[in-house]
């Protein structure tokens, strides 16, 4: 049996982690021992989420960071090496849900969404890398989406696109990154209520609930425990891929 914490003496970065799924899992990783540093654009719901850690006793730093601008990723990843001298997991969080069909994307919304959940992705992992092969270690965990694998006509065709890009990142890194012992996987969630799912009404949360084999929707909770077994060790021998995490909606 394993005894003490899972991530007690690793340091992981999650971006995003100012609010809803990304807060949750840098809660819950803190709660199991981690070094966690918290990254997101929107610095006063950064602060509060840094505040929850320390209450609860555990450590945490906090860097606000565009994760579309690379000297600014790069900033973060040289002050997280400089506070706790390593990076052992990454967390891929932060991500941009445009809504929309296909006439109302104009250059503007096409460049934002590319560029928040697939540049952003890229440049954390580029970023991470070489202090993870030096140090022959690393679990990398990206968000993509259902929509990566199975389009959507609710959302903008192009946040599907985006998320099938990652899904596609994550193979392609964790082919390159596997001979250095660095894992890379994604989640694909479904009908998860957090901010990003504002546009839905009560009446479509029903309806998708009803859709779901498991009679529900999925909570940050459920993908926090998926997302903290993808950057733990028991998961070492799993790499390049993307699992669902849907309630059984959509199975592959």
């Amino acid at each position: 049996m394993r005894s003490g914490k899972r991530f007690e003496a690793r340091v992981a970065i999650v971006t995003g982690a100012a609010r809803g799924i990304g807060k949750r899992v840098a809660c819950d990783m803190s709660a199991e021992g981690a070094y966690v540093v918290l990254a997101d654009i929107e610095e006063q719901a950064l602060n509060a989420a840094l505040h929850d850690i320390q209450e609860a006793g555990g450590t945490c730093l906090g860097v606000k960071c565009d994760i579309t601008d690379p000297d600014q990723v790069d900033a973060l990843v040289a002050r997280t090496l400089e506070e706790a001298g390593q990076i052992d997991i990454l967390i891929n969080n932060a991500g941009f849900l445009p809504v929309g069909g296909i006439e109302d994307l104009d250059e503007e919304l096409l460049n934002k969404t590319v560029a928040i959940n697939l540049k952003g992705v890229l440049y954390c992992i580029r970023a991470v890398t070489p202090s993870m092969k030096a140090r022959g270690y690393g679990k990398i965990v990206n968000v993509s989406s259902i929509t990566g694998k199975n389009g959507d006509n609710s959302s903008s065709p192009v946040y599907g696109a985006s998320k099938g890009a990652v899904i596609t990142l994550t193979r392609s890194i964790a082919r390159e990154l596997g001979p250095y012992g660095i894992n890379c996987n994604a989640v694909a969630p479904h009908a998860v209520m957090t901010d990003l799912m504002h546009y839905w009404d009560e009446q479509r949360k029903k309806k998708a609930a009803d859709a779901i084999p498991m009679r529900r929707l999925g909570t940050v909770e459920d993908i926090s425990h998926l997302m903290m077994f993808l950057a733990a060790d028991e998961s070492s021998f799993i790499t390049g891929e993307t699992v669902n995490i849907n309630g059984g909606y959509y199975m592959d």
